[in-house]
């Protein structure tokens, strides 16, 4: 046996008292019996020893039982894991964990060994079962989405009431949406798709994604800023100008740096330096604005002129491509045989034809170059012009800020009358500019070429293309897989004869075979359908979880197949008591399907909870560890328990 199985599932009540429940591995396992008597308990209490933060196990359990265990077995390794059963309220932190060969159960559960947290407890079970570990201990405890832990198995491993004959629910717990999260996102990990370290790469990679993308938009930001420094600088240098501080303006493609070092020597030299007004450069920076808007509006021209160039060149290269790929369907006829490519006799007409179609693919192949060489030229020369614009743009704003400038000061020239005042004004708001303003400029953007290297190493190792593709390679097998089991099992139309349509969202749907529609689950109708369904599906994930060694136990805990044929509840049922004879030829079908799908596949496991008991099927009658009905008393917890304490 190469895959965990559960050899022994034990309750502990008050004085030294024990209920074990004793299992065949890789085989089916029956539990046949009335309703209330703890039958589906046996989900619980699996479900609790696996790390639950939920106690789930009834009432009457709770009030008679004090602690539960399971033993778990592969080959000759064994672990068991014990836990503390409370009276009411969420599971107890403490648990118990002992891995090793030859492990019995204790007999009371103050033998229970290996006590520990839940956390550290989880973190054993993983490592047994083969669920990698990340390395990494700020993921340790499932923080992040992705990393799969002994927490996501449950789906894989248990059809619960709720969910075999569910025409919503795919998976045990897919309908809780505080558990929905972790099983969408772990099960490409299970599926074979990425492992741990992928996923922990991944994590990285978005991490340090969105710390490039910070970056990048603050340097934009810093973009934005530097922008706005350099209009700012050379407005202010315009207004000093205007009052006679500066002699001539910087050149527009002068530095931050110098501009600022202008602004400071005007601060420093203050009101009282010599007297540079050119009453003329109002109108060069006039005759500079007039220019600059005369060439955007003819690069504007220009710019609408080749995007409806590249609009045409993008229809003509279609329709090329077009023509290219029809003529080369008959690029494999023999054009220069001398024979005609359609009747393959030796004649002028078909020599003719042939040199008719040797031509046009030399036309259409010279086009096809045509095209590759010119889209390429009109996408640089496209690209020029945008540059230029901004360019001419952001020079013309520049232009504008110092001419706003000019004006400001002539009008506050106009106002107080006198030159003295307007220098101290100008150099007021150049000091408080250098002082407050600039300061805000001068932070230096980050590196950010180690950081794009480590993003580049990680994508190639996340590789999300190859994820993809293992991806939608397990769904085609659990596909293939769940579409051959429904034929072995009872349908009705329009689930018989249709094909499985498996998705890791997760989703299913069903391509029906009369008119190949596609059918979503909620449209499929019918308890028995949907019952086999869901063991089709059950099954075909286990089938592909045996063949790519997932860490998934080789183990389906199934309660009532028997659902869409017998009433709810009451004791141990017959197959007679079913009214109709195809509703028992049909749980018959059910029957050998469990057996010999369990045979077919190594280390599987099969724990069947049931009303039904098939006296009918010798191998069913075998393979039945209790029969828990009204005329023998028996239950999980015997009913001579006393209360706990």
């Amino acid at each position: 046996m190469n895959r965990w199985n559960v050899r022994e599932i034990a309750f502990y009540g008050t004085g030294g008292r024990r209920r074990t429940l004793e299992f065949d591995v890789d085989k089916v396992n029956v539990i046949t019996g009335a309703s209330g008597t703890g039958k589906s308990a046996i989900i619980d209490a699996i479900d609790y020893c696996l790390g639950s933060k939920d106690c789930k196990l009834p009432f009457f359990v709770r009030n008679h039982a004090e602690a539960v265990a399971v033993h778990w077995t592969q080959g000759d390794r064994d672990l068991i894991v014990g836990r503390k059963i409370p009276k009411a309220g969420s599971g107890t932190n403490q648990m118990y964990v002992r891995t090793g060969r030859n492990l019995k159960l204790p007999d009371a559960s103050e033998g229970l060994e290996g006590p520990t947290n839940r956390d550290t407890a989880r973190a054993l079970i993983e490592k047994s079962f083969g669920i990698q570990d990340t390395d990494d201990p700020a993921v340790a405890a499932k923080a992040e989405k992705g990393r799969a832990t002994i927490r996501d198995i449950p789906p894989y491993l248990f059809l619960s009431g709720d969910v075999i004959i569910s025409r919503e629910t795919l998976l045990h717990d897919l309908n809780r949406p505080e558990k929905a999260r972790d099983i969408r996102a772990t099960i490409p990990y299970f599926l074979g798709a990425v492992d741990q370290a992928s996923v922990l790469a991944a994590r990285t990679l978005r991490q340090l994604e969105a710390a490039l993308a910070k970056i990048e938009r603050e340097a934009r930001a810093q973009e934005r800023s530097q922008s706005l420094l350099t209009q700012r600088s050379m407005a202010l240098l315009t207004q000093a100008k205007g009052v006679g501080l500066v002699a001539e303006l910087p050149s527009p493609d002068a530095s931050d740096e110098f501009l600022l070092d202008q602004l400071a020597r005007v601060a420093d030299s203050g009101v009282a330096s010599t007297d540079t007004r050119d009453s003329e450069a109002r109108a060069v920076l006039e005759e500079e604005r007039r220019g600059l808007v005369s060439e955007l509006q003819t690069l504007r021209g220009k710019r609408q002129m080749l995007r409806q160039t590249i609009r045409e060149a993008t229809g003509y290269e279609t329709a090329v491509s077009m023509q290219s790929h029809k003529l080369r369907l008959i690029e494999h006829l023999k054009l220069d045989d001398g024979r005609c490519p359609v009747c393959d006799a030796q004649n002028s007409a078909g020599q003719a034809m042939a040199e008719q179609i040797r031509n046009s693919l030399s036309i259409v192949a010279n086009e096809v170059l045509a095209v590759d060489g010119m889209r390429p030229r009109l996408d640089d020369h496209s690209e020029h012009i945008e540059n230029l614009i901004v360019s001419k743009y952001s020079r013309l704003r520049e232009v504008e800020a110092q001419l706003s400038g000019l004006v400001r000061v002539e009008e506050e020239a106009v106002e107080t009358g006198s030159l003295l005042q307007e220098r101290a004004r100008v150099v007021g708001r150049i000091d408080q500019f250098l002082e407050t303003t600039a300061k805000d400029f001068q932070t230096a953007s980050p590196g950010t070429a180690s950081l794009v290297s480590r993003i580049e190493d990680l994508r190639d190792q996340v590789d999300p293309e190859a994820r993809r593709e293992r991806l939608r390679d397990a769904e085609n097998m659990v596909s293939a897989f769940a579409t051959e089991m429904l034929v072995d099992l009872p349908t009705e139309v329009p689930a018989t004869g249709s094909r499985v349509v498996f998705s890791s969202t997760p989703n299913l749907s069903l391509v029906e075979p009369s008119r190949r529609a596609v059918l979503a689950m909620a449209e499929i109708g019918s308890d028995q359908n949907y019952l086999a369904i869901h063991l089709a599906l059950a099954f075909s994930l286990q089938k592909l979880f045996e063949s790519i060694k997932a860490p998934v136990p080789g183990l389906l805990v199934i309660d009532q197949i028997s659902r869409p044929y017998y009433p709810k509840g009451g004791d141990e049922k017959r197959l007679q008591e079913m009214e109709r004879d195809d509703d028992q030829a049909a749980m018959q079908q059910i029957v050998r399907f469990l057996f010999d799908e369990t045979a077919r596949q190594a280390g599987l496991q099969v724990i069947l909870i049931e009303h039904a008991y098939i006296e009918e099927d010798p191998e069913y009658v075998a393979a039945v560890k209790g029969r828990w009905t009204k005329a023998s008393g028996v239950k999980l917890i015997p009913s001579d328990w006393p209360l706990r304490g």
